[in-house]
């Protein structure tokens, strides 16, 4: 076989042999220059090897570095959007009045006052309202104009008249003002809530007034005498009343009236004896729940004759 015959199949061989170790082989790499260049150099060095020596060279391939993937999280830059203040908002400053669960008895009027701020971008006219949205309205009106103008961050007073139910409970009105559209807005980050008025009805137990009364008034005749004493008195509610007469011969034991409701009762008589003549005034002294000597008099006059 002529010798550059050998020689050109040898060449072959070394092409093919280095081609197929270099194959991917299902990777999915890409030889980087310097790789490139190497596999050239040894394909030239195997081909000079064989002309010279007419042999086969086994050629190592040098593997293509795998490449690397990036795990990271993407970063993102962007800035969640503020939401806008609403153009109509209260910010509750104070309870002037009334602050909640102040206890009134039933039937009470009185006046509930809020400080209120213009806590929105938009000012507040004359025909702005305030009104009753929700809850207990405890007699008050359904609305009212603010009468004001509030520039926003200012602040306005804002009053309006209730009374006390006749029912002992707990009561809470909700209120907001409307703008002159017809647009209700009140506190909280989206000007939804409404401002409130809290109390509590309590049927306090007081004795309001007395009278005391003398049976007889007057006596002239024969002593000891037993004179009886009576007592009406006027509650504002259920409870005990202890009390005790206060007379020109000193205070007399205590005496008790059970009322079960508001009103007035006469206690049973109490006897008191009078060993000679005296004249003077009885009085009522309320022990429970008020402490206090009523004014109230009767009048006696004892003339003994023996």
């Amino acid at each position: 076989m002529p010798k550059s015959f050998r020689i050109t199949s040898i060449f072959l061989i070394v092409i093919f042999l280095v081609t197929a170790c270099n194959l991917p082989l299902g990777r999915t790499t890409t030889p980087s220059a310097v790789n490139e260049q190497t596999i050239i150099a040894q394909t030239v060095s195997a081909a000079q090897t064989a002309m010279t020596t007419g042999t086969i060279p086994f050629v190592t391939s040098t593997p293509f570095p795998t490449p690397t993937q990036n795990t990271g999280t993407p970063s993102n830059d962007e800035t969640p959007a503020s939401t806008p203040s609403p153009a109509y908002k209260v910010g509750f400053i104070t309870d002037v009045t009334i602050p909640d669960n102040t206890v009134f008895q039933p039937g009470t009027a009185f006046k509930k006052t809020w400080r209120l701020k213009n806590a929105g971008t938009a000012s507040w006219n004359t025909n702005f309202k305030l009104i009753f949205v929700s809850g207990d309205s405890m007699s008050g009106p359904a609305s009212k104009p603010i009468d004001q103008a509030v520039e926003p961050g200012a602040t306005i007073d804002i009053t309006v008249d209730l009374v006390a139910p006749s029912v002992s409970k707990t009561y809470k009105g909700n209120w907001m003002l409307q703008t002159d559209s017809g647009v209700n807005f009140g506190v909280g980050p989206s000007a939804s809530s409404a401002f409130t008025v809290v109390i509590k009805v309590e049927e306090l137990f007081a004795i309001t007034g007395v009278v005391p009364s003398v049976a007889p008034a007057t006596w002239s005749g024969a002593c000891p005498v037993t004179i009886k004493l009576t007592a009406t008195l006027t509650s504002t509610g259920p409870g005990t009343a202890t009390f005790y007469y206060v007379t020109p011969l000193g205070d007399t034991a205590s005496q008790q009236l059970v009322f079960s409701a508001a009103g007035s009762l006469t206690s049973a008589s109490f006897d008191l004896q009078v060993p000679g003549s005296v004249s003077g005034t009885v009085q009522i002294y309320v022990d429970t729940p008020n402490h206090q000597l009523f004014p109230a008099v009767a009048n006696l006059a004892i003339s003994c004759t023996s």
